[in-house]
């Protein structure tokens, strides 16, 4: 398992907010934290339910993409998950 570090999480953000556009970035991005890639899977964490349903939906190739670029691992799928409160 490999836990994402700040610096790689920022470095996630910035290729999905380059790739995306700042348009669809801030408004479904604005946020959003890669915590960690287990098995090829990374698990993310967003704003609400409801942006993380969005997100996980139309997204995933792209934040897997960006993922395995930062880390150096297969990212095969994602998990996004609401912010716990």
């Amino acid at each position: 398992m490999i836990v994402l570090t700040d610096d790689e999480d920022l470095a996630v953000q910035a290729k999905l907010n380059f790739s995306l556009g700042a348009k669809a970035y801030d408004t479904y991005l604005q946020g959003f934290r890669c915590t960690q890639l287990a098995g090829g899977v990374v698990t993310a964490y967003a704003r609400s339910e409801y942006m993380a349903a969005v997100i996980s939906a139309e997204y995933s190739t792209q934040i897997a993409d960006a993922v395995e670029s930062v880390v150096g691992q297969p990212a095969t799928m994602v998990l996004v998950l609401p912010r716990p409160r």
